[in-house]
């Protein structure tokens, strides 16, 4: 029994044992302080403390967290050269850095300047047959390497050997903290400004450095362009291919340089000023100034490399004399110029001419230095001048003038005497498109009402030429008797008729004075005239006595009638109560007439009553008739005094036409188409006209006639 209960310990103990050896412990504390140093462009170093396992891995990413972890049962390579190890959860491209023990630091290389890494670091127990990571809480860290673009910028002031001037500018970019920078010249000059001028002493290519004076891994430490100093040209001009004084006639300067040709074969350019503003940029040039004048002639030699300006040059200069053409200042007053009058003045002013000739293009010529010439003709003519000067130049030179035929300012249509009124005058000119002046002018009216002496005018222009016509004219008054309003007299005596307008006077009487007496209603008029002009006027006198009127007594009018009521008087004006303003009026309606009558020596008015029958007086008309053989009242007629019969009708009672007629005295006698008719009422109209005074009346009547068997 007791040795069976001591080999049940040993069992137990064994299984203990065996679970001890075959389960690993999952640790349990992250490591911590996770750190970075030494940081470089391509490299870091991480530090940290351990946690409670017996090893520790690092998963690494670029540009954000690790998206994988490490899971358990799975061993690692790892590999600090980020990139190059397994890539874990593709594409986010996770790596591990480190997986180990005993150091408590990795440097991480092969990273990007100026990139962010993540790190995330984990415990776990290092079992070679299920190993265990604790994954929970664990810690990270990310750092962004250091960046570095080194760069300067370099401006050409003067790029030849002797003079050369360059400026450098440093246009690096770093993140490096602290870094300092200089410029290494390539000859022991150096300096650690920027932006720095320098002068080279040699010529050739150089090259210059910009250095940091910190170095980091992977980080650049230098930067270099080279310069090029060109060995200085110099520029030659042939003088003795032309003379440096001219004159301005025929001048010729031909111009032509060759530079000295230096150690490096580069191109040139070459530009001339000629003094006038001109310029050009071959190497050789035959050129003619066209004015006269003293001249710097200027060349510039610029040297090119790769057809790139170097801004290395060479310039030299002298002066040439032009002189003065002895024509190239004459004048000439007009070139164009109208046959009337025409006149030329040419002129040389230049004093130091010692000769000269005009040749006017006539067969005429001069050999005056100032010369008036007159053309006897139209036309287009070219003008020649030679002349010599003292200078020993000469010249000719030609100018052209024309001669225009003349224009034509004469008008038509005044007259050399008006006297003052509106009467509008035409005046025509010859030729259009001119202006009057001297008188006022309404186109090409003319108005003589301004009395005194007068000159027109009319101007006739075009570009080159013009014209004036002018004529004298005289406007005289006007008479302007006055021998007063038509007037009336009311008495038998003479009247006196006169007029104060200074002038000889012809009355309609054959009068000649001033004042003459009347007694006889008429009208009488006087002529004024005062030297050319005269006027007349008139007046009309009535001789009268007050109007007479009498209308006559009250009349009674028959229907249809009317009364003629005349109130003449001689010399008078009437108005009626009826509104009219006639001598005589009819009166057709019941009522009062009532008329005045008025003249210069009074008034008077009549009136008179007129009342009106019911009935027509001149129509008689019978009610029945009897139509037979018995001749008494057997024919139906129209019966009246003075009537003309324009249409006379009988209808039955049915409306229907039985008798009709147009004549005088021509009745109906009870037929209808040849058989009497039956006896009855039977309707009757009448058409016909009366005179009323000097008028033809028309009238109309209707009735019934009872026929009798």
């Amino acid at each position: 029994m007791t040795l069976k209960l001591h080999k049940a310990h040993l069992l137990t103990g064994i299984f203990c044992l065996w679970a001890l050896i075959s389960h690993a412990t999952r640790p349990t504390v992250q490591p911590s302080n996770l750190s970075v140093n030494n940081i470089n462009c391509n490299s870091v170093n991480l530090n940290w403390s351990d946690g409670d396992g017996k090893m520790r891995i690092i998963v690494a990413r670029e540009g954000a967290m690790p998206t994988y972890s490490p899971a358990d049962g799975t061993a690692y390579s790892p590999d600090p050269t980020f990139g190059q190890g397994t890539e874990y959860d593709a594409p986010n491209k996770n790596y591990i850095v480190y997986n180990g023990t005993g150091v408590n630091y990795v440097l991480i290389k092969n990273l990007l300047p100026g990139k962010t890494y993540y790190f995330v670091m984990y415990e776990h127990d290092n079992d070679p047959t299920s190993t265990l990571y604790l994954t929970a809480n664990a810690p990270s860290i990310s750092v962004t390497t250091y960046d570095a673009s080194l760069s300067f910028s370099t401006l050409v002031l003067d790029s030849c050997q002797m003079s050369n001037r360059f400026t450098f500018t440093n246009t690096s970019t770093s993140t490096i903290p602290g870094v300092k920078y200089y410029f290494d010249f390539g000859n022991s000059d150096t300096s650690s400004k920027t932006p720095v001028t320098h002068h080279f002493t040699g010529a050739g290519l150089v090259n210059v450095y910009l250095r940091t004076i910190t170095s980091y891994t992977g980080c650049p430490s230098s930067y270099v362009r080279n310069v090029r100093i060109f060995q200085k040209k110099v520029a030659y001009i042939d003088r003795t291919l032309f003379k440096d004084t001219q004159c301005l006639e025929n001048n010729f300067y031909r111009l032509e340089t060759k530079p000295i040709i230096g150690q490096f074969p580069l191109s040139n350019q070459y530009k001339w000023f000629m003094g006038n503003g001109d310029s050009s940029t071959f190497p050789k040039q035959k050129y003619k100034y066209k004015t006269s004048g003293i001249f710097k002639i200027q060349l510039e030699l610029t040297i090119y490399f790769n057809n790139l300006i170097t801004n290395c040059k060479d310039t030299l200069s002298y002066n040439v004399t032009v002189l003065p053409s002895p024509v190239g200042s004459l004048s000439i007053n007009d070139t164009v110029q109208c046959l009337k009058h025409n006149k030329f003045i040419f002129n040389n002013p230049d004093n130091t001419l010692n000769y000269f000739k005009w040749y006017f293009g006539d067969n005429d010529s001069s050999d005056l230095q100032t010369v008036t010439h007159r053309y006897k003709s139209i036309g287009n003519y070219k003008v020649i001048h030679v002349a010599f000067a003292n200078t020993g130049c000469k010249g000719r030179d030609t100018v052209d003038v024309k001669v225009l035929p003349d224009l034509n300012s004469g008008f038509n249509g005044l007259d050399t005497f008006y006297c003052a009124n509106k009467t509008v005058d035409l005046i025509t000119p010859t030729v259009t498109g001119g202006t009057f002046s001297g008188y006022p002018m309404s186109g090409n009216d003319l108005t003589p009402n301004t009395v005194g002496s007068h000159t027109l005018t009319y101007i006739l222009k075009d570009k080159y030429c013009s014209d004036t016509s002018a004529q004298n004219f005289r406007i005289a008054p006007v008479p302007n008797p006055y021998i007063g309003r038509d007037t009336a007299i009311c008495s038998a005596l003479n009247y006196n008729i006169k007029t104060t307008e200074p002038g000889k006077y012809l009355w309609n009487t054959g009068d000649t004075t001033s004042v003459i007496s009347v007694s006889n209603t008429g009208s009488y008029y006087v002529n004024v005239t005062l030297g050319k002009c005269s006027a007349s006027d008139t007046m009309s006198i009535i001789f009268s006595q007050a109007p007479k009127v009498q209308l006559g007594l009250d009349t009674v009018l028959c229907k249809g009638g009317g009364l003629w009521l005349n109130a003449s008087s001689p010399k008078s004006t009437y108005l009626w109560s009826t509104g009219s303003t006639d001598s005589a009026i009819y009166a057709f309606n019941a009522g009062k007439y009532k008329v005045t009558v008025s003249n210069p020596c009074g008034s008077v008015q009549d009136s008179m009553y007129i009342f009106l029958q019911n009935e027509y007086c001149d129509l008689f008309m019978a009610n029945a008739f009897s139509p037979g053989n018995d001749w008494v009242n057997n024919v139906f007629m129209p019966r009246g005094r003075n009537i003309t019969v324009k249409l006379f009708q009988i209808y039955n009672r049915w409306g229907e036409l039985v008798f009709e007629t147009d004549q005088n005295n021509v009745g109906w006698d009870g037929t209808y188409q040849g058989e009497y008719v039956q006896e009855g009422l039977y309707i009757w109209k009448l058409f016909y006209n009366t005179a009323n005074g000097p008028y033809i009346k028309k009238n109309n009547a209707f009735g019934q006639i009872l026929l009798i068997r």
